[in-house]
């Protein structure tokens, strides 16, 4: 016989695999998610704020002012406030107090200036015992060389803690718009000085030693805008030594 074809074998199906088991993820709800912040490695903690400092200008007005510089204090205490005002500094009450203690300086300085001029007497004017013009004798100035009956331009003024004539102790113009006579003059003179030492020196009004001098206009000195009487106390027992009011 002749050969015959071997026949082919039979395919076998390839074994299916096993099921797997469901996983759990499909099976379990999705858990919710986790926050948290996130930290920089080199992050470093906020530093505490600093306590404002103290401003400059209020520091300057203040030694200005203890120094005595009232001008600068007050310039520096105005800038100094008007710079707290807008920020968060202190030294307000430096400020305040530098320009107070400048302002006492100033009310010290001007009281000093004016005792000195009020307590000023002749000592300037009559330093070297010279004469002096009329014109320039001023109250409290004490006199020598008192003479009647001649026009007086110069006199000696002296200090009054020295032997001397007279002291002069008041002045006031002649009430008139010309010149009213010689007589009218020495009337006004007269009564003028009178009432004034009265309220000049009360005692010495009341003192029968005490004699009056004047020197007043004339018809030819109200020419050249003399108008002025000049009143001086004088000792009926010659010179004296200190003033009236002693």
């Amino acid at each position: 016989m002749p050969p015959q074809p071997a026949s082919p074998e039979p395919q076998l199906a390839a074994p299916e695999p096993p099921h797997a088991p469901p996983s759990q993820s499909a099976s379990l709800p999705a858990a919710p998610p986790t926050g948290q912040f996130y930290a920089p490695p080199n992050a470093m903690p906020h530093a505490p704020p600093q306590k404002p400092g103290t401003n400059g200008f209020a520091v300057a007005a203040l030694v200005f002012g203890l120094l005595g510089g009232f001008l600068l204090s007050v310039i520096f205490g105005v800038v100094a406030l008007m710079q707290i005002s807008r920020r968060p500094q202190a030294g307000k009450g430096a400020a305040i107090a530098g320009m107070a203690i400048s302002a006492a300086w100033v009310v010290v300085g001007v009281g000093t200036a004016v005792i000195l001029a009020l307590n000023t007497d002749s000592d300037s004017t009559a330093s070297d015992n010279g004469q002096v013009n009329v014109n320039e004798i001023v109250i409290g100035d004490c006199l020598n060389g008192l003479t009647e009956g001649r026009n007086i331009e110069n006199l000696p003024v002296v200090r009054c803690t020295e032997p001397h004539d007279g002291e002069v102790f008041a002045e006031f113009p002649i009430s008139a718009a010309t010149f009213p006579g010689d007589a009218a003059v020495t009337t006004q003179a007269e009564e003028g000085c009178v009432e004034r030492l009265r309220n000049y020196a009360p005692k010495a009004a009341e003192d029968p030693n005490t004699q009056l001098y004047y020197l007043h206009p004339t018809a030819a000195s109200w020419l050249t805008g003399d108008r002025d009487v000049l009143c001086v106390a004088l000792s009926a027992s010659g010179t004296r030594t200190g003033s009236i009011f002693d």
